[in-house]
């Protein structure tokens, strides 16, 4: 595991300050962790940060409101397991692994420990993959701590739908220095799961949600709406850190940017809300109507922009913020390990050559397959937005050819052709 090694005076300072959240206290805060920045990308954002509380931005308004609606354990969980443990030390550990093996590992490992789900959700990129396979706890375990040892502290559990698998939350307890991102239809969330996560205070729930009733339900099935309020309310009400999360179609791009469903979400507690747009993969591939237009996908930005200058949430945008983030993540700031082992650069991205049950995760890192795709990335700096399989996907399908790597989504590879043919040089 990583040597996470965690100023017990700075956090305790911090954390007594999180009682009183004056933008006063706010900027001492900031300038506390600022201490602890490596890079110029770090002290770009401490600058941003600071402006905004200078200013008392909407984004600093929903910073006081999680802060203060988190219980004593995940005030620190946030605090030393995301931003000392992660964001920060987390860095400087990565940084070093870059130096030994001149390979970048990724800041979040993505894991799907199962495609199993409660629900059917029409567009869901597990939609084609093979959901009987299933990673073991040993093998999750294992995972965590080879992801440790490079640097990366942040787990985001996917699925399927992560907590049908009955041994989850004993591995978050048991990683409790990790940060665990889990994305969650809500559903199967009881009293006794809630009680247990706010205990732990080391994960931030996303919740799936697709506008509101009508539009969620449509997609989802009768109920889900209804039910992903409640599970958000329990979380909250716990003190849990919770949010939402939707995939942006054609059909929902107005409704989930309203003031009414902004507010829905703030009213049931949610601090943060993450949206990505739907794209040619799994069963999207052939359910295309789902993806945003050209033009609807160029009013992204402005939407996002309004809600940011009006709405006390932190919205964070797979597409329009890809330029603060230096482009597609794939293969470079997150990797993906599916329900059969299978190693893949994103969960959007599901195209593997190796296997965690025969090659070590380091080994893996150093793959021909995620150099070529760096390479990719650093060919295109100022042009990567969003999924490089969908901007470049003739340079995807050259790497993709090169290494022999199969598709883990059936239609996927057939899609990518149809996009390399079309793509403008």
């Amino acid at each position: 595991m990583m040597n996470i090694d965690i100023p017990q005076a700075v956090s305790n300072q911090i954390l007594k300050m999180f009682g009183n959240l004056s933008n006063k206290n706010l900027l001492r805060i900031v300038e506390l962790l600022e201490k602890f920045t490596s890079n110029e990308h770090h002290k770009k954002g401490v600058a941003s940060i600071k402006r905004m509380i200078e200013e008392d931005s909407q984004a600093i308004q929903a910073t006081r409101r999680i802060i203060q609606n988190l219980n004593p354990n995940a005030r620190a969980g946030l605090l030393n397991n995301f931003l000392l443990g992660n964001l920060l030390i987390g860095y400087r550990n990565r940084y070093k692994f870059w130096e030994e093996h001149q390979v970048p590992p990724p800041g979040t490992l993505m894991i799907s420990t199962t495609l199993k789900c409660n629900l059917r959700c029409f567009g869901c990129y597990a939609g084609t993959h093979e959901h009987k396979n299933e990673l073991s706890r040993e093998e999750v375990e294992n995972l965590i701590i080879e992801a440790g040892k490079t640097g990366t502290n942040t787990i985001t559990l996917l699925g399927g739908e992560p907590f049908i698998v009955p041994w989850l939350l004993d591995v978050m307890e048991k990683f409790n220095k990790t940060a665990f991102k889990v994305f969650t239809n809500g559903l199967l969330l009881d009293d006794e799961k809630v009680a247990k996560l706010a205990e732990l205070g080391n994960a931030a729930l996303f919740i799936g949600i697709d506008g509101l009733e009508k539009e969620t339900d449509a997609r989802k099935g009768k109920g889900a709406f209804k039910g992903a309020l409640k599970a958000m309310k329990k979380l909250s009400d716990a003190g849990v850190a919770v949010g939402y999360s939707t995939m942006v179609s054609s059909r929902n791009i107005d409704e989930i940017y309203s003031d009414e469903f902004i507010d829905t979400m703030i009213e049931h507690g949610a601090g943060f809300g993450w949206a990505a747009v739907a794209i040619p993969q799994g069963k999207a591939c052939k359910e295309t109507q789902l993806i945003p237009s050209e033009e609807q996908k160029a009013r992204i930005k402005d939407l996002v922009s309004n809600v940011r200058r009006n709405k006390p949430i932190i919205l964070i945008d797979f597409y329009s913020d890809a330029r603060i983030t230096e482009g597609c993540g794939a293969g470079r700031t997150n990797i993906h390990v599916n329900a059969n082992g299978d190693v893949e650069p994103c969960v959007l991205f599901p195209f593997a050559v190796d296997n965690i049950r025969e090659k070590s995760y380091t080994e893996i890192l150093k793959s021909d397959f995620f150099k070529g795709l760096r390479k990719v990335h650093k060919r295109y700096p100022g042009e990567m937005q969003t999924c490089m399989m969908v901007y470049k996907p003739k340079d995807v399908l050259e790497v993709i050819q090169e290494v022999g790597a199969r598709e883990t989504s059936k239609g996927t590879l057939e899609q990518l052709h149809a996009m390399a043919e079309e793509q403008v040089d």
